[in-house]
């Protein structure tokens, strides 16, 4: 196996093990002990997969379970990239859609008054009934 997945592996299981922690905080948040116990388990789990993939005489050997983890890992770091992915793709959007044909159209205006006056009529956040 290439050193470079190795590293991978590393960082696969320190993210899944933090990503675990963070799920902890939040079941803690809302009481349910059930998710934070699931959560707890895995964050383990990850935990004492990274030692084994970190330490010295770690030999590149793996099981078979030791890869599900992994698997499991892609899948949790996935949810998350993904996640992060949309947000960014929306606030994008909301820059090229919303926000800067807003500011153009402001930026055209004739003086300061037209100005603040567009933005006033512009920069309202108009609730929704859905």
């Amino acid at each position: 196996m290439d050193k470079k997945y190795i590293e991978l592996f590393k960082e696969l299981t320190r993210a899944t093990a933090v990503s675990a922690e963070q799920v902890m905080d939040y079941d803690k948040a809302k009481k349910d002990e059930q998710g934070y116990n699931t959560a707890m388990t895995m964050r383990d789990d990850f935990e004492e997969l990274n030692k084994k993939i970190t330490a010295k005489e770690f030999d590149g050997t793996l099981s078979k379970a030791d890869f599900a983890k992994l698997l499991v890992g892609c899948y949790v770091t996935l949810g998350t990239l993904q996640s992060r992915k949309d947000a960014l793709e929306k606030a994008i959007a909301g820059y090229q859609t919303d926000l800067m044909p807003k500011l153009d159209k402001i930026l055209k205006s004739e003086s300061d008054e037209d100005a603040m006056s567009i933005a006033n009529e512009e920069f309202i956040i108009r609730e929704t009934n859905t």
